[in-house]
């Protein structure tokens, strides 16, 4: 007999519940949860902007969190087929801004964004095709392919060079790695190889090494034609595996301007590079070789999420590799570019966050 759990209570009660229920009592109960889940986040996330808790500058930030919540200008954002995760970067932006996040495509909203989480593929959506129809805006819709072996092709055709190899004839190491989306799978190896293997692509070795065991990427987060800010980040590289491994290798992360990192040729390419794609809103990983000096795009990601700006809501403040300051200006950038790019609004001139400062 299996053994009772909360996991298996909670499974039993949907599937009665989807057995017996109407379908449009189900759909209420759900468009309800979300609404509701979405106002708790919103309240909980914008407190984690308050660095000192003072009775006064909690109080304040809660009355600012519902003035956000309850303005008539107030946006909503259809994200499908599925809900976003709460590390997801956009939905983080939606917390801060206080808009209304839902998942129901038949209620009314004022972007819809095409998010399938841990997906490579995102073939034509029937429902979100239908929006498009009727002149609605889906971001991403037009983003299907986020292979590495389709990235790369993008990347060759915009920047006139690779990073794949041919493993059975190249001299010297080379990144293997799967071509599906968040793996975190790399690893450096040998060649010439004997074979290829199935599923993964064979890369060059990009020596973005800074000191001995240390390497630098590039995070660089896109909305339509702005790029708001690039994380740089410094990266262990100790053994063959740990530089791909992400968050886990991550030693600080320093906040620049693209211009101070990217040539304007390059800012133009990597832009033209995301159109070809069809991303609307995402992220890039690039990395800059050390010997020839160009930049490599190595992966993009329509649904990225970030561990970095979630931080305060699971640990103290210093045990974050961000400081306070730097994802206070991070936020603020990326929120200022969302509402540029997606929105057309212009609240430079305002913060939108409102902290103990």
């Amino acid at each position: 007999m299996d053994s009772i759990t909360n996991k298996n209570i909670f499974l039993q009660l949907k599937a009665i519940t989807q057995k017996y229920l109407p379908q449009s009592l189900i759909t209420f109960f759900k468009d309800y949860k979300y609404k509701f889940l979405n106002v708790y986040r919103s309240y909980k996330y914008n407190l984690s902007f308050v660095e000192q808790k003072q009775p006064i500058s909690i109080i304040k930030n809660l009355l600012e969190t519902t003035k956000k919540i309850s303005r008539t200008a107030r946006k909503t954002i259809l994200f499908y087929p599925n809900y976003p995760y709460r590390k997801a970067t956009i939905y983080q932006l939606c917390l801060a801004l206080g808009y209304d996040v839902i998942n129901n495509p038949k209620n009314q909203f004022d972007v819809g964004i095409y998010w399938k989480r841990y997906s490579t593929y995102f073939p034509q959506d029937p429902i979100l095709s239908q929006l498009l129809n009727e002149k609605k805006t889906v971001l991403n819709y037009h983003c299907q392919d986020v292979s590495k072996t389709y990235i790369d092709r993008a990347f060759l055709e915009v920047f006139g060079y690779s990073t794949i190899i041919d493993p059975l004839t190249y001299q010297g190491q080379c990144v293997a790695k799967s071509d599906l989306n968040a793996q975190h799978d790399g690893k450096i190896i040998d060649c010439p190889l004997e074979s290829k293997q199935s599923g993964i692509i064979y890369q060059k070795l990009i020596d973005n090494e800074v000191k001995k065991g240390q390497v630098v990427d590039f995070r660089v987060p896109i909305f339509k034609q702005t790029i708001p800010v690039v994380y740089k980040y410094l990266k262990k590289n100790l053994n063959a595996e740990q530089r791909f491994f992400g968050y886990p290798s991550l030693i600080s992360v320093d906040i620049i301007k693209p211009r101070e990192i990217f040539t304007s040729e390059e800012i133009s390419n990597i832009l033209q590079f995301c159109q070809k794609i069809g991303l609307d809103c995402g992220e890039l990983d690039i990395l800059r070789d050390k010997q020839d000096r160009r930049i490599y795009i190595i992966d993009a990601n329509n649904t990225p999420s970030s561990r970095l700006l979630f931080e305060p809501l699971q640990m103290a403040s210093e045990e974050c590799i961000l400081s306070y300051q730097q994802r206070q200006t991070i936020i603020e950038k990326l929120v200022l570019a969302l509402q540029k790019e997606i929105f057309a609004l212009d609240y430079s001139k305002t913060s939108t966050i409102a902290t103990d400062k």
